[in-house]
């Protein structure tokens, strides 16, 4: 189930569920635990938590992650991805090229035809001024400029390329940073309509990407890879990490604190801004998302569901 990379599983499936926006949100026949569930990523829209993952599943948390009911989709395929523009319009990506959106917060889905070709969709986000990109396996990008209703298929860096696209982030000043297979590093700075290839530290593939918050920016990928760059990507200086597992993401808690985390419960911290790591104790679950709620409670989904990790891992160690 983790071959190459934990967002890499296969599956798709497409249908069409129409319901009145303020409707009670369709039920699946059985309750799903979230503590019993793949899931590959979490998004916070403001109103409540939604998480994605195997079978098509979307989970609906409240605001403190005490409470969770799953909500019927047009598939039964893994979703990869999840993002919101706002607290009612998301869209939610999946494999084979399953693209789903909601207009009612995640109560409700429907599927969204595109050219994706049934190739897999492994992440969605936002870019700014409506534009939202979704990306995936061999080159697949699509680009909406209309928060997720329609959607465009384009080429990155040239018609010719087909590595994975493993994630794109949002810069602090607007630009967008794309990371993948093979050492793919890319930047755009007109909302991801077009590309330009950064000169890659890494042949390897990368997983993810960070902005810190002082500007710095975090890469991380297959054999224990993290990459630092404080010149907006330009140049690159490798941290040592002190493993040759693979890393899946990376976030900064609002304590200072980065966490990086990936297979086998593999676990890092930087208190220095991603200058140095140290590894912390095993989670004994593998993590593909983490996500900070306004109480500073840490959210992680993966292999185990939804879990909340403990709280002296938020906090920053002088």
């Amino acid at each position: 189930m983790w071959l190459r990379h934990l967002k890499l599983i296969t599956g798709v499936g497409l249908g069409l569920l129409a319901s009145a926006a303020h409707a009670e949100a369709p039920k699946l026949d059985y309750q799903i635990s979230p503590e019993h569930v793949f899931l590959l990523n979490i998004a916070d829209n403001g109103r409540h938590l939604v998480a994605v993952g195997e079978r098509g599943v979307v989970l609906i948390g409240d605001e403190k992650a005490q409470a969770w009911s799953s909500v019927r989709t047009p598939t039964t395929r893994t979703l990869s991805g999840v993002a919101f523009a706002d607290g009612q319009v998301g869209v939610a990506v999946g494999h084979g090229g399953t693209l789903l959106r909601t207009t009612d917060g995640g109560q409700h889905w429907a599927a969204v035809e595109t050219d994706a070709n049934d190739d897999s969709l492994l992440g969605v986000t936002l870019l700014g001024d409506g534009h939202m990109a979704a990306w995936g396996a061999f080159g697949l990008y699509l680009l909406s400029k209309d928060n997720g209703a329609t959607w465009e298929r384009l080429p990155l860096l040239d018609g010719d390329f087909d590595r994975h696209v493993s994630q794109i982030i949002r810069l602090a000043n607007g630009d967008c940073l794309l990371v993948g297979e093979s050492g793919t590093l890319a930047k755009s700075t007109d909302h991801g309509e077009t590309w330009q290839a950064l000169q890659s530290p890494y042949a390897g593939s990368l997983f993810g990407a960070l902005q810190i918050s002082n500007g710095d920016l975090l890469i991380y990928g297959m054999r224990g890879n993290l990459w630092l760059s404080s010149d907006g990507g330009q140049s690159w200086s490798q941290r040592n990490s002190a493993t040759t597992f693979a890393f899946n993401g990376a976030i900064e808690l609002k304590s200072g604190r980065i966490l990086v985390f990936g297979n086998s419960g593999l676990l890092l911290a930087s208190d220095d801004q991603g200058r140095s790591f140290k590894a912390l104790p095993s989670t004994h679950k593998s993590l593909a998302k983490a996500l900070q709620l306004d109480d500073g409670q840490l959210l992680t989904v993966g292999d185990r569901g939804v879990t909340s990790l403990a709280a002296d891992i938020t906090e920053q160690q002088e």
